[in-house]
């Protein structure tokens, strides 16, 4: 049952099993493994089916030093359905390298292992609805040359593994209709959990205390889960304080909070290929019609043998129509300017968007007009998208563009000075507002200048093209990406599972130290964080979690699984709107 905000008698008490504090991912696909179970479920949704100002507020943080990492509220949604209300769809499973002690990277090996995890990535993947649990473009594409760029592979980078693309899921929409006929399962939208309560003995939970429409009231539960996101879950730990926990719950050894990591991205140099017509550059559809796209992958004997962390590199453009030579993407863009005519809230907003839809009329529109044989397919490819609720990932460049960028995504080292901490601020509701200090290391550095170097080195001696990089000017470039960083909403570490207290705040079962009934599932738990983008390990982590709970309660009612595939026949009608819309394009464009 799904519970719309409403008003409480102040002191009002709830009461239930399992109490799950948060509204994404992890929250939604932890409460769906308890489908038909004995347990009764509450998710404790920290906004509604739509953000509002009001929302947006509550995520502001502050920045230490200001500008060194983008404002709070910039990527994180405070809405039933957390980060995948606006996520793209990226899923990446971690590697087995991710998972082991690697005595060149500080503070990295997990307490379980890769198999432990990877067992749950077939769930996961039905989930966030991408297809298989297979990676491996030599497997997935036989007959394919699993290269991206023909001979460019070698024992330092591969590039036949693959990324999957959700549709992109959204999961507050996609499993609402099960959520709401569940009787076991009931969601509180807009409950703002404002402190954790600890009353009668120092290692349980007993209540939380949650603000709905201005009431306060609590919640009690048997078990508690703390899936609000990788600043929430800190902030909210060491904001309930109390006599039993004086530096807040599980910080005993100062351990909340710290060790924040993201990923570093960005892009330090393109190439000219002599040959395009041999790269695999667009995405790629698997036997279910799932978008896969391959990027290059800095191997386990690469990364000892240069004593670096993980990492990917990948091949994208520019959008200017001065390099992309691309007349859809000029359409798109002259569509995209018109439309936000629409979306201006004030005159002065209208005035502003009617100012840039000239300029860009100015720009693309005789470019669109002199090749507009090519720009119907394309949309008719857009309505197709639409039709089977599976659109383009992203809208990549033209093989034909000018430059071809290399960018990347590498592994943000683990370290302790790295944190959130709590302000002296307080919100609206008086919880203190997070206080972000990110850092980063040499390694983190390192990493990114050999990747680059390796590319560009084995690019340039196989004579496979032009090449834009200065390797004198990398590191300042690395440099200014840190200190202008944006996490781009992957929060990472900050409650990271250990063995031992000393050194983290959960235990292999996400179990906060010295507590018996708190849990934290979410990429907040994550000792190291690969290159991968979280989501579908952070989903796989809560799987696991869920099997543990259910461990401790009584059998369930009956063995229920929700699964979610792609039937043939779908696949089938996809391949086929797909190859007419292909075809479209190849004959427009020999006329």
């Amino acid at each position: 049952m799904i519970i719309a905000p409403k008003k409480y008698k102040a002191g009002t008490v709830i009461e239930t099993d399992i109490c799950i504090i948060g509204g994404g991912p992890s929250a939604i696909s932890l409460a769906l493994s308890f489908l038909n179970h004995h347990s009764k479920i509450i998710i404790l949704a920290g906004g509604s089916w739509k953000e509002k100002s009001k929302h947006r507020e509550l995520n502001k943080g502050i920045i230490d030093p200001a500008g060194s990492h983008e404002p709070l509220e910039e990527n994180r949604r405070r809405v039933f359905g957390g980060g995948t209300s606006v996520w793209g769809g990226r899923c990446v499973p971690f590697d087995p390298i991710d998972f082991e002690k690697r005595a060149w990277v500080p503070h990295s090996g997990w307490p379980i292992t890769y198999d432990q995890v990877e067992q749950y990535f077939e769930r996961s993947l039905q989930f966030c609805e991408a297809g298989e649990n297979n990676f491996d473009a030599r497997v997935v594409f036989p007959g394919k040359n699993p290269e991206i760029i023909p001979g460019l592979d070698n024992e330092d980078m591969v590039s036949y593994k693959l990324e999957r693309w959700s549709p992109p899921t959204r999961f507050a929409y996609r499993y609402k209709h099960i959520l709401k006929s569940n009787r076991n399962i009931d969601i509180y939208l807009d409950a703002h959990v404002t402190y954790m309560n600890i009353e009668s003995q120092a290692d349980k939970v007993d209540s939380v205390t949650v603000v709905i429409d201005r009431s306060e009231i609590k919640v009690r539960a048997g078990k508690f889960v703390l899936a609000a996101g990788g600043i929430e879950n800190p902030r909210l730990l060491l904001s309930s304080k109390s006599a039993f926990h004086p530096k807040g719950i599980g910080n005993q050894f100062d351990n909340v909070g710290r060790y924040y990591m993201c990923h570093l991205t960005g892009t330090f140099g393109a190439v000219d290929p002599f040959n395009r017509k041999e790269i695999l550059f667009p995405f790629e559809l698997d036997q279910q019609a799932i978008y896969c796209r391959r990027r290059w992958w800095l191997t386990p004997k690469f990364q000892k043998q240069d004593k670096i962390a993980n990492g990917i590199m990948y091949l994208n453009g520019p959008i200017n129509v001065k390099y992309h030579k691309e007349a859809t993407e000029s359409a798109v863009i002259l569509a995209k300017s018109f439309s936000n005519i629409l979306k201006g809230r004030s005159f002065k907003a209208v005035f502003r968007n009617l100012k840039q839809a000239i300029e860009d009329l100015n720009e693309h529109l005789v470019f669109t007009l002199k090749n507009s044989h090519l720009v119907i397919p394309f949309f008719l490819n857009i309505g197709i998208n639409r039709i089977t609720n599976r659109r383009l990932p992203i809208r990549l460049p033209s093989i034909k563009s000018k430059w071809l960028f290399v960018c990347f995504q590498s592994e943000h080292v683990p370290n302790p000075e790295s944190r959130i901490c709590l302000s002296e601020e307080k919100d609206r509701l008086g919880v203190p507002l997070p206080l972000v200090k990110v850092a980063f290391s040499e390694l983190d550095i390192q990493t990114v200048i050999s990747a680059y170097m390796t590319f560009f080195e084995r690019f340039q001696k196989l004579n496979k093209g032009n090449i834009s990089y200065r390797e004198d000017e990398l590191r300042q470039n690395v440099m200014e990406e840190i200190n202008n960083f944006s996490s781009r909403a992957h929060h990472l570490g900050t409650t990271r599972m250990s063995d031992s207290p000393l050194n983290g705040v959960v235990d292999s079962n996400c179990k906060v130290h010295g507590m018996s009934n708190l849990y934290v599932a979410g990429s907040s738990v994550f000792p190291t964080g690969g290159h991968a983008n979280p989501t579908l390990t952070l989903i796989a982590l809560t799987l696991r979690l869920a099997d543990h709970l259910k461990k401790s309660n009584l059998p369930p009612k009956k063995s229920t699984s929700y699964n979610v595939e792609v039937k043939p026949k779908k696949v089938f009608y996809v391949k086929a709107l797909r190859l007419l819309s292909n075809i479209t394009l190849i004959f427009s464009a020999r006329n």
